[in-house]
């Protein structure tokens, strides 16, 4: 099944100098070529995962917006992880789904730039930069990180951008599948002894916590 991204940017965000500024306000979105890479092995899905995303409003007869409610990406990513990994358990299967996305994600022209500017600027600056390259698939979520007492690793803390608290229906993503896509990341920048350990998650506010070790 080969799905194909439709740029239909200006219909979502139409230009107007009759708006008032103040009016304006970003609503939260996950970019099409994100879903693309998610959905790659979308031809292997059954009946009912289909029919699971069209409830979301993602059809996969039809070419992908450029852009959808950022709300749709987590049941995307459960939807899809218990589809494609039903052996696994839910944890597992995302985590798994993660590192698929990902492993997608670096063959592509941008995901090559990051990784070959990953291994220029060294590991922990690319956590501080992350929330940086999470615009690459979202505009809602951001990242926070700091050194951990004595020097034993990184706190990461991933969670939707302060504008979009109270955004309808956006909750992040799942923590293992973001688990599973950094550390896949962060072993194609050339950290194979990277420790990647899930802390804290907190549904309702879209917030994971991690521990991470170089």
């Amino acid at each position: 099944m080969e799905l194909q991204t439709q740029d239909t940017a200006s219909a979502l965000y139409p230009r107007t100098m009759s708006v008032p500024h103040r009016a304006i306000r970003r609503e939260p979105v996950v970019f099409g070529h994100a879903l693309e890479l998610v959905l790659a092995d979308a031809a292997a899905l059954g009946s009912r995962a289909i029919e699971a995303l069209a409830g979301l409003g993602l059809s996969l007869n039809e070419p992908l917006r450029a852009a959808y409610p950022g709300a749709l990406w987590a049941g995307a990513i459960h939807i899809l992880s218990e589809a494609l990994y039903p052996h696994l358990s839910t944890p597992k299967a995302e985590f798994a789904l993660g590192r698929r996305f990902m492993e997608r994600a670096l063959q592509s022209r941008l995901g090559a730039a990051m990784m070959a500017h990953a291994k220029v600027i060294g590991p922990q600056r690319t956590l501080q930069r992350l929330t940086h390259n999470l615009r690459a698939f979202n505009n809602f979520l951001g990242a926070s990180v700091r050194e951990l007492p004595g020097h034993i690793g990184w706190e990461l803390v991933v969670r939707p951008l302060p504008e979009f608290f109270l955004a309808p229906g956006v909750h992040g993503e799942p923590p293992q599948f973001t688990r599973g896509m950094l550390t896949t990341a962060f072993h194609a920048a050339g950290l194979s002894r990277v420790r990647m350990d899930v802390v804290h998650h907190e549904a309702s506010l879209g917030m994971s916590i991690f521990h991470l070790a170089f």
